[in-house]
């Protein structure tokens, strides 16, 4: 195991806390409870916590260069989103709300694109999942298809390769990325998790070793950049979601988990279930990029031709 200290525990009780994300602007640590349709916000090391309602279900997001305002990938679409009046300020919506499909996870690259995929909630087993990218533009394309479960975007640090996992499938996968065109080349096998492990939400280190939260394996996974286990983080729950690097000095681990499916003989046991947990590590996050919302809120605030 590696040499890392839990330090703290936010007593939140997720049902499904995810997207946990470092706002080094603002120093605080900012995550989601997607089936409470709630925003929390955390000052660090203040601990003060803020929460805030969301319109529907929202399963992942970003910041922006605008105060009170992210990018979001809602439960059928994206938006922006200004949080503290609870106003959408744009929307894309590309699902049926209530047609067994939602979105899950995404994350904003270097050159400010916001991606976030979809899963399918219904039990159907056909792949009906989606990766899709929005542009600073509002565009938004289709990236790759046939997923069952979208989880663990992001980047490596030369931005040469995108990451993304495919939960159900236990597979992690490494495509070659343009960074000036946004496109996405050839995919390889970057790990597999053992049989009952699913990876979940994941970041990468200055050193560009890739961290992945492991749903049902009770830890943080390390990975080196060619794809060899680097060590593990225990975590007191069976299922941790999402990990991000933060802090003053970058060294701090944020980890978001869940309750959601765990039984009342389960919730006994792991009664941290749904808390954000807090480790000091000997490792450094990257920081963390924006979205640009300067050319969708011109569009939107042009006047109607006469």
């Amino acid at each position: 195991m590696l040499e890392v200290q839990r330090i703290d525990a936010i007593e939140v009780g997720n049902t499904l806390g995810e997207g946990v994300l470092w706002n080094h602007k603002e120093q605080s640590v900012w995550w989601t409870d997607i089936h409470a349709c709630k925003l929390y916000r955390l000052t660090w090391p203040g601990r003060v916590l803020e929460v805030f309602d969301t319109p529907e279900r929202l399963c992942a997001f970003a910041f922006t260069e605008r105060d009170d305002c992210i990018v979001a990938a809602f439960e059928t679409g994206f938006a922006l989103f200004d949080y503290r009046r609870g106003r959408i300020l744009w929307r894309k919506t590309l699902l049926e709300k209530g047609c067994g499909v939602r979105f899950n996870d995404g994350k904003v690259d270097r050159q400010g694109r916001f991606w976030a995929g979809t899963m399918a909630e219904d039990g159907r087993e056909e792949p009906a999942g989606v990766l899709y990218c929005l542009e600073a533009n509002g565009v938004v394309s289709e990236q790759v298809k046939g997923v069952h479960i979208s989880n663990g975007c992001c980047w490596d640090v030369s931005s040469s390769h995108f990451y993304f996992a495919d939960s159900p499938r236990r597979s992690i996968y490494r495509y070659k990325f343009d960074a000036r065109r946004g496109d996405l080349g050839r995919r390889e096998l970057f790990a597999r998790t053992m049989f009952g492990i699913y990876p979940d939400g994941a970041t990468v280190d200055a050193e560009g070793y890739l961290w992945s939260a492991q749903w049902r394996g009770a830890r943080i996974q390390r990975y080196s950049p060619d794809g060899k286990l680097a060590g593990a983080v225990p975590v007191p729950v069976s299922q941790p979601t999402c990990v991000t690097f933060g802090g003053p000095n970058m060294d701090l681990m944020f980890v978001t988990s869940a309750r959601e499916s765990l039984n009342e003989w389960s919730l006994d046991r792991e009664w941290q279930a749904g808390n954000l947990f807090v480790f000091q590590t000997p490792f450094k996050g990257a920081m963390g990029f924006r979205f640009s919302t300067n050319q969708l809120l011109e569009k939107i605030a042009e006047p109607e031709p006469t």
